[in-house]
C-alpha cells in the first residue's frame, strides 16, 4: 500500500483528496493534517510514502514545510496548487524547494471539477511513490542541489558519451521536451546558456495555463538568454527561448522569410497539450539534420515518436540520464529505443549544446 498524508487547512479539500485517493485499492490515506506544524509532528510518527501539501496555510507556510521535510525526512511531495497567478508563482518556488509535482485544486474554472483532478492526483501519487529520495538536506543547501538529490533506483546503463565532432557540428535549432522534474532541470540547462547563444530554443514543459507564463517569466529573470511564453507567430531567434503555453500545442515552421512557432488546440497527444511529440515531429520535418532534440525527466512516453523521426532525419538527440532525473520515463523511452546519441547528467546538457551548436573550440572557450 502507498501511504499518503494529506495536508490542507481546508477540511473540505482534505475530505475530497482523501476520498479520491482512498478509492484506489493501492493507496491508503495514513494521516491528514490541518497545518504544517501538525504535519511535521505526524511525519515523525508515521511511515509515509507521499505527502500532498497545500502551500497557503496559516502558521508555517507550505514552502517552509517543504524545506523542513527535506531536511528532516525527505518524502515525495505533491503540491495542491491554486489556479491564480500567485498560486503559480508559489508552486514554482515549491518545485525548486524539492516538491516533486503539483495538481490544481478543483475550481469553477477547471472543466470537469473534481473528476478532472481525480485521475491526475492518483497517477501522480503513484508515480511519486516510486521515487527514492536522497539523504536529508541541510536547510542551508541551495535549492537546486536539494532538488537534484531526487533519483530513482540506479537500474540504467552508465551514461553514454558520443565522441565530440572534430570540427563541431552546426545546427539551427534546439528543441527540448520534459515533464515531471522539468522546471528544475530546465533551469539548470538554460541558466548555463550564454546570452549570445547562436540559435533559438523551443520548449514543451507539461504544465497548465497560467503556470507556463509564470514559469517563463521566472526563467527570464535568472537566465542570460531571453525566455518567454510563446505566442502564435513568435519568431525563432538566436538567444531566445520559447516555452509552449499550457493547453496549446506548439509547432515550428520555416515557411516564409523567418522561422516561427505556431500554436493550435488540436486534440491532446499522449494525453498532453502541449505535447512533446507534436513539437518534435514538426522539428524533424522542418529542420531535420539541422536540429538538436533534448529529452529530459518526465513520466510516460511523450516525445519518443517525435524524436525517433528526428533521429531518422539526421538530427542529434541528447537525453538526460537516469541518476539526475526525478522520473526516468520520457528520456528512458528514447534511450531504450536507441534514438539517443548521448545520455548525460542534467548539468552537462548545456555544455553539450554549446559543443554541438557552436562548435568544440567555441564551446570550450565559454565553459
Amino acid at each position: 500500500m502507498i501511504r499518503v498524508m494529506v495536508v490542507d487547512d481546508s477540511a473540505l479539500v482534505r475530505k475530497i483528496a482523501t476520498d479520491i485517493l482512498s478509492a484506489d485499492p493501492e493507496i491508503t490515506v495514513a494521516a491528514t493534517a490541518a497545518n504544517a506544524e501538525f504535519a511535521m509532528a505526524k511525519l515523525e510518527r508515521e511511515r509515509l510514502d507521499v505527502i500532498t501539501l497545500d502551500l497557503e496555510m496559516p502558521g508555517m507556510g507550505g514552502l517552509e514545510a517543504i524545506r523542513r521535510i527535506m531536511s528532516a525526512r525527505p518524502t515525495p511531495i505533491i503540491v495542491m496548487s491554486a489556479h491564480a497567478q500567485k498560486g503559480a508563482e508559489l508552486t514554482l518556488q515549491a518545485l525548486e524547494a524539492g516538491a516533486i509535482d503539483f495538481v490544481l485544486k478543483p475550481s469553477n474554472s477547471l472543466s470537469g471539477g473534481i473528476p478532472a483532478i481525480a485521475k491526475e492526483l492518483t497517477e501522480k501519487v503513484r508515480d511519486a511513490a516510486r521515487i527514492v529520495m536522497g539523504p536529508p538536506q541541510s536547510l542551508a543547501t541551495p535549492l537546486e542541489t536539494r532538488s537534484a538529490a531526487l533519483a530513482e533506483p540506479h537500474r540504467a546503463a552508465p551514461p553514454v558519451y558520443a565522441p565530440l565532432p572534430l570540427d563541431g557540428e552546426r545546427y539551427d535549432l534546439v528543441a527540448i521536451g520534459t515533464s515531471t522534474g522539468g522546471p528544475v532541470a530546465l533551469k539548470t540547462v538554460l541558466t548555463q546558456l550564454p546570452a549570445d547563444f547562436p540559435v533559438g530554443v523551443v520548449v514543451v514543459q507539461h504544465m497548465p495555463p497560467v503556470f507556463t507564463k509564470a514559469f517563463a517569466d521566472r526563467l527570464d529573470s535568472c537566465c542570460a538568454v531571453r525566455v518567454k511564453e510563446a505566442e502564435n507567430g513568435d519568431l525563432i531567434l538566436p538567444g531566445r527561448v520559447l516555452i509552449a503555453p499550457g493547453n496549446w500545442h506548439m509547432i515550428v515552421t520555416r515557411f516564409g522569410a523567418e522561422p516561427k512557432v505556431l500554436l493550435n488546440q488540436n486534440d491532446p497527444v499522449n494525453g498532453h497539450r502541449p505535447s512533446v511529440d507534436v513539437l518534435m515531429h514538426s522539428v524533424a520535418r522542418e529542420y531535420g539534420s539541422k536540429a538538436v532534440g533534448v529529452i529530459m525527466t518526465g513520466m510516460g512516453k511523450d516525445g519518443a515518436e517525435g524524436l525517433r523521426e528526428l533521429h531518422g532525419r539526421g538530427g542529434r538527440i541528447i537525453a538526460q540520464d537516469q541518476n539526475t532525473s526525478v522520473i526516468y520515463g520520457m528520456n528512458k523511452e528514447v534511450v531504450q529505443n536507441g534514438n539517443a546519441h548521448e545520455v548525460v547528467p542534467v548539468d552537462q546538457i548545456a555544455f553539450r549544446l554549446r559543443t554541438n551548436v557552436v562548435g568544440v573550440s567555441a564551446a570550450r572557450s565559454v565553459v
